[in-house]
């Protein structure tokens, strides 16, 4: 059974600091958990509803945490929910590393990278890393400034995007700018008065740089080009989370 202990250190993990000081967050689901085992992720342990024990039997969820060796244990339903960071919690809890997730030398960057910059909503920002799960890319650089990409809202938005990320930074301006130069990049700068992000020739060695809603990318950061969605409505701006996902297909499938 959990002890006090464990479950105040669990809950703990809630706030930035402590995950940041960890390097541990909780994950809460079936779906969250089974995508952190796909993708080999440090699962330190498991806990399950006691409940579900009874129907242990050929349950293809649990013979695969069984099959891939990680500890698991039953717990009763009312510890469980002392550690659950969602409402309706599915009764089925990990505590995982995130260590591996960081790395500020950008040792695998490949040549496809999205730079977020003053990204301060963090659904936002996990539909965002869903969305580069999606068009394969794993290199993503924020702002000192942005959200905590380790935020539990946006570890649910991402739906396990997360564990598909090779290459995780927060960097300053100055290191951004290095890094963009040291590797030529091409710089597309999403931005309301940019060129139509149709009429561009695109190719490889690329970075995507997003800003906030409210603030816009920071005049600190370098960039080549401004581009922008060709808009047929009258609404004036558009959800930084939808022009990621739009911006990424035009660029990969240009690229």
């Amino acid at each position: 059974m959990l002890s006090q202990n464990k479950i105040k250190y669990l809950r703990s993990l809630e706030l930035k600091k402590n995950r940041i000081k960890e390097n541990k967050i909780v994950l809460d689901g079936k779906r969250l958990i089974d995508e952190s085992i796909n993708q080999n992720v440090e699962i330190e342990h498991i806990w399950i509803n006691n409940l579900l024990e009874l129907k242990e039997h050929n349950n293809p969820f649990i013979n695969k945490i069984k099959n891939n060796g990680i500890h698991f244990s039953y717990e009763n339903e009312k510890n469980l929910n002392k550690i659950s960071n969602t409402k309706n919690s599915q009764g089925i809890i990990a505590l995982i590393s995130i260590d591996k997730f960081y790395n500020e030398n950008l040792e695998k960057f490949d040549d496809k990278v999205i730079i977020l910059d003053q990204i301060s909503d963090p659904g936002n920002l996990g539909t965002i890393v869903r969305t580069c799960a999606w068009f394969g890319v794993k290199s993503i650089i924020l702002s000192k400034n942005s959200a905590d990409i380790f935020n539990y809202k946006c570890v649910r938005a991402s739906v396990g995007g997360h564990f598909f990320i090779k290459n995780l930074a927060y960097l300053s301006y100055k290191d951004i700018n290095n890094f963009i130069s040291s590797n030529n990049l091409i710089t597309f700068r999403s931005d309301l008065e940019g060129e139509k992000i149709d009429n561009k020739n695109i190719h490889n060695n690329w970075a995507l740089i997003l800003g906030s809603e409210a603030h816009g990318v920071s005049n600190k950061l370098n960039f080549d080009k401004k581009i922008t969605i060709p808009k047929k409505g009258q609404m004036e701006s558009l959800n930084v989370s939808i022009s990621a996902g739009i911006l990424l297909n035009e660029l990969i499938n240009k690229s």
